[in-house]
């Protein structure tokens, strides 16, 4: 039979041990061995941070849907509370793509255009366009996922 202390002491460790988690770093190494051995997030250049029980990812991605399943993994690892994303398209990804949506828009594909992207932000350069060219032509580049803001620097 079982005293009444003893099984007051087995509540108070259990309940202690259930509210205790995982420490942040355990969280943190778990959830980067997943993103490098994972045959989509492998490839980016993603950095983690976990406090509190919240990860932070950042870094750069090739495609968005490597920053959809980074995030899906980040949520399925034991431990982490919440997700904040950080990351965005590299740089030559996103010039590549604002190129190819410009070139699919039959109004403004012929037009002479300078593109530059750093950190997701465009930049459209050209001393041939009008007012609904220049509309025309921010607009397909803002369509484009993972472009952050697109600045107009045409003529």
């Amino acid at each position: 039979m079982r005293s009444p202390l003893r099984l007051v002491a087995i509540a108070i460790v259990t309940t202690i041990c259930a509210a205790c988690g995982r420490a942040d770093a355990d969280v943190q190494q778990d959830l980067q061995q997943q993103l490098n051995s994972d045959s989509v997030t492998a490839p980016a250049h993603l950095s983690v941070t976990v406090q509190q029980g919240v990860a932070h990812l950042a870094g750069e991605t090739e495609t968005m849907a490597q920053q959809t399943r980074a995030v899906d993994l980040a949520r399925g690892v034991k431990g982490i509370k919440d997700v904040q994303s950080d990351m965005r398209m590299n740089d030559a990804t996103l010039t590549r793509d604002v190129q190819s949506a410009i070139a699919a828009d039959a109004e403004v594909s012929a037009i002479p255009l300078r593109i530059e992207v750093v950190k997701g932000e465009v930049r459209l350069m050209s001393d041939q366009t009008n007012a609904t060219q220049r509309a025309k032509l921010v607009a397909d580049a803002k369509a484009v996922p993972g472009v952050l803001h697109v600045e107009d620097r045409m003529k």
